[in-house]
Parts: structure tokens; sequence; C-alpha cells
């Protein structure tokens, strides 16, 4: 089996667009290739999370293998949430691994400002359990919400230093030339932005927006036939974990508990033979705060309840001794759910060719992608030695 590589990325900075997905998704395909140093008639696999329901276009891989004149060994279109593009991923990668594929693209595109909110709460409930937590009108943050209820009870955690992760997020944004934002916060402006769900804040909630992404995966005994950056950035180790659970339907746990993460991390560490001690950087899909603090308890970096705390101390910041979310993550970011998976992916693969403005000598990054209460993971190693 041969190694799976990145060869060429590209991404739309995150935002507001007023151009049907089609001509985003082309933007990106294009650039992505041009950076591989490839041509369109090299690429014989597509993989893409399906476009949102509101999304006009359908079979949207297929149109782009007519737009581009694409002839294809595979051509996969996943839909799992916000796992969507994580799975995708994956799959592209065991299909270039086990030589299927030869060069394969990763797509992804959003437009969330095309739904209305009434419509995209109504989307939200048909994702809940319809018999018996829908009619109750749950929300997203709703759910996050009582999970940080229930971790800051479980581990007495200060509410300061969940609010700081915000803080360190939103200024790692302000490097990112894609993010949408740009400008710092505090802990007291964190606090003191309105209640979105009690207890979580307007600034602690990840701003739904529109954007875009391609990464180009080419076959490891190939990748240094193209002109674009050197032979790549290894794909170390893939991995996937769903416990028995479904957003507020848990079975045997604390709803401050999040299996998922340590089970998909595991295998994917297992699969680049590394341990959590040998990882760089974290890239992580959290789109509130509290969740960010128990990825890395999960991951045994901090014990329990530390791990906000660990971060008010600097320990997760760029210079710390493991950053976190260099990218500014969902929250600082921006958070359009189909494309983040990718945006982690394009972080990490840019922190290890060395064009990261916040981190440096960057070798190994562990990168995630959830669904639901983080119900499902899928955890993603980039770099270490083939």
């Amino acid at each position: 089996m041969t190694d799976a590589r990145v060869t060429g990325l590209a991404t739309l900075p995150n935002g507001t667009y007023d151009v049907p997905e089609r001509d985003l998704a082309g933007e990106v395909l294009l650039e992505a290739i041009d950076d591989a140093g490839c041509t369109l008639s090299d690429v014989d696999g597509l993989y893409m999370p399906k476009p949102r329901p509101w999304t006009d276009q359908g079979f949207f891989t297929t149109l782009l293998e007519h737009q581009f004149g694409l002839e294809l060994a595979e051509s996969v279109e996943t839909y799992t949430g916000g796992t969507s593009g994580g799975h995708a991923f994956q799959h592209a990668v065991g299909d270039v691994r086990d030589g299927s594929v030869e060069r394969a693209v990763v797509l992804a595109v959003e437009r969330n400002s095309t739904i209305e909110t009434d419509d995209y709460l109504e989307y939200i409930l048909s994702i809940f359990d319809r018999e018996f937590q829908s009619p109750a009108g749950p929300t997203i943050p709703g759910v996050y919400a009582m999970s940080l209820q229930r971790y800051r009870y479980e581990y007495d955690v200060d509410r300061e230093d969940i609010a700081s992760v915000v803080v360190k997020n939103r200024e790692n944004a302000a490097a990112n030339p894609d993010a949408l934002f740009d400008d710092p916060v505090t802990e007291t402006d964190v606090l003191e932005s309105r209640v979105v769900a009690d207890p979580l804040r307007l600034y602690e909630c990840p701003a739904p927006c529109d954007g875009a992404a391609a990464i180009v995966i080419t076959r490891g005994d190939v990748a240094d036939d193209h002109d674009g950056t050197g032979d790549g950035v290894r794909v170390g180790g893939t991995g996937a974990h769903h416990p028995s659970s479904h957003l507020l339907g848990v079975r045997g746990r604390s709803l401050a508990a999040f299996p998922a993460i340590a089970g998909a991390a595991e295998r994917a560490l297992g699969d680049a033979d590394l341990g959590v001690a040998e990882l760089d950087v974290l890239e992580p899909y959290t789109p509130f705060p509290h969740t960010e603090a128990m990825l890395t308890e999960e991951l045994g970096l901090f014990e329990h309840g530390e791990g906000a705390a660990a971060c008010a101390r600097g320990q997760t910041a760029t210079d710390g001794a493991i950053p976190v979310s260099p990218s500014g993550g969902c929250i600082g970011r921006g958070h359009p759910p189909m494309v983040t998976p990718l945006l982690n992916y394009a972080a990490a693969v840019r922190q290890i060719r060395g064009e990261s403005p916040v981190v440096d000598d960057v070798g190994t990054v562990l990168t995630t992608s959830e669904h639901g209460h983080i119900d499902g993971v899928t955890a993603t190693v980039f770099g270490g030695d083939a």
C-alpha cells in the first residue's frame, strides 16, 4: 500500500458570497489543481460532502465532471453532517492508498447565506429524534449549552477559563487571511455578549458563513511527478469512531464525555504509528469553547476539567506546549460546516509546509471533524515518517 500525499490545495475566505455554489467550487478546484502542478486530466477521483439541502443544484459531483471534462474512476458524495467532509477525505485517502485512484480531488462548498433563519431552524429540528426530542424545540447551541453546564458541574470549571478559549482563537484568527473575524476580544467581551443558550454567549458560538475549499491527494509514488510543492505532505493516519449516541440521546455516559474523540484519535495515531506526545499542533473541529478544552482532555493532554485552565495559562497558545487551533478554529475562522473539515486539513498542510504565520517547525498535526453533539468523529494525522 502506497502513501497518500496532499500536493495541492485552495481555500476561499469565509464570508458571504452572491454567486452560485458551482462558481465557488470551480474556483477552488482550479486553484488547487494549479497548486498541485497537475492538470484536470490527471484527476481520476472526485470526493465531496453532499451540499446542504437548500443548495439549488443537485448531483453536484456529476455537474462538475461535465463542466470540467473530468473522466473519473471514483465519484463520491457523502452526507453525515459535520463529518461529511472528513469522511469524503478519508474515503479519498483510502482509494489513493490502495491504488484504485492515482490523483483525487476532495472539494467542499457551502452557502449558509441563502437560507432564512426560520427555515434553518426547521432543518435543525429534523436532525433530532423527531418523536422524542424535536417536539421540545432543541437547537444545536442548546445541546452544547447543556454539556457546558454538565462539564462545569462535574469538574468545577471556571467560567472565565472557558472564555479564554474564545480569546485565544479570535487572536489566532486575526493572523489568518481566510478567517471571518480579524478583531480580538477580551474575556469581558465574551462574557458580556448576549446569551444565546444559557450559559453560552454569542461570542462563544460559531458564525455560520459561506466558504469553499479543495484539496488534491496524490499517490506517493507519483507525487514527485508534478511541479507543485515538492512531493507533498503525507497523510499519516486516519480514523473514525461513533459511539451509541444521537445528540441528546446517550447511553451509559455523561454529557460531559465525548468518547468519539479518543476512539477516532486512537485509530488515526495508530495508523500513523505516532503517540499523542509526538504531535506538534492540533486543528480540531470544535464549534464551542468548552468542546476544545474537552478534546484536549479526551486526548490525554490534560486531566479532565483542566483543559480550559490550561488554555488560560497559555499552554494551547501558538507559542505554548501544544498549539490548538492556530488557524482560529470554528469560533475565530467562521464555520461553514461542510467545509470546516477541509479548512482544518488545509491549515495543517500549510503549517507543515512552513506557510503558517503563527507556528513554526511543524512536523505533525492532528485534525478532527465531528457531527451532532460530537456523536461521531473523524481524526486525520498529517506528517510523520512513512
